[in-house]
């Protein structure tokens, strides 16, 4: 994350923000209070970190001292306030032919996690860091996702980590609708967020539906 951060200051961003401090202190009252930002946990977070902040066994918990910034469990499901239901299921694959070779094993995906996703209650959304087997490149992405996917067909899915959206187009994944989120490092034409790097959930009743924002609203974002 070091190497990452020299070149994007977002990268270390939250470190402003997950300890009492005057400017968080003069940012967060301008919301309400029920306004969270969820995340899970990829390949370069602090997970010794995370559990420390850690103060229940619930599927989601706040590590920054305004609670607004929470991370959803690994291979849990918890519902938002809206009734919407998240599966999470953190880190990356190490599995595949051509997975990423990596020191830590704490980052690695934990297939215990994903068979409780499969055992779960079904739930609306997956959120993933890496993405289904083959989604990217043949030979590269996570088995226990697309088992995930197989089984669960949540209605929608969102996945990271890489920095193209590959042969995503081409994959099957049932009834299940697959997007993938570019980084928003706001390092686009003029420092705007990234295309394909935010979205809108609209939830109608127990129908879910996802669409990027266009390309024309992200450039005033800066």
């Amino acid at each position: 994350s070091r190497r990452h951060a020299a070149l994007d200051p977002l990268e270390l961003g939250v470190s402003e923000f997950n300890a009492a401090n005057i400017p968080a202190g003069r940012f967060f009252p301008r919301f309400d209070p029920l306004v969270r930002l969820y995340f899970i946990a990829g390949n370069h977070e602090d997970h010794e970190l995370l559990q420390r902040h850690r103060r229940s066994r619930g599927p989601a918990w706040p590590v920054d001292d305004f609670h607004r910034l929470w991370c959803l469990d690994d291979g849990a499901v918890h519902k938002l306030s809206s009734g919407l239901r998240v599966g999470s299921l953190w880190g990356i694959d190490v599995a595949a032919p051509k997975a990423r070779r990596i020191r830590s094993e704490r980052i690695r995906i934990d297939p215990r996690a994903a068979e409780r996703l499969c055992a779960a209650p079904p739930f609306d959304v997956l959120l993933t860091h890496e993405s289904p087997r083959d989604a990217i490149w043949v030979d590269s992405g996570s088995l226990e996702i697309s088992a995930t996917i197989d089984r669960v067909q949540p209605q929608l899915a969102f996945f990271g980590h890489y920095h193209t959206p590959g042969r995503l187009a081409e994959c099957d994944f049932g009834r299940t609708q697959v997007f993938w989120m570019s980084g928003m490092e706001l390092q686009h034409h003029g420092g705007a967020a990234e295309p394909q790097s935010v979205g809108l959930l609209t939830q109608t009743g127990s129908t879910c539906e996802f669409a990027y924002l266009p390309a024309d609203w992200l450039a005033d974002f800066t």
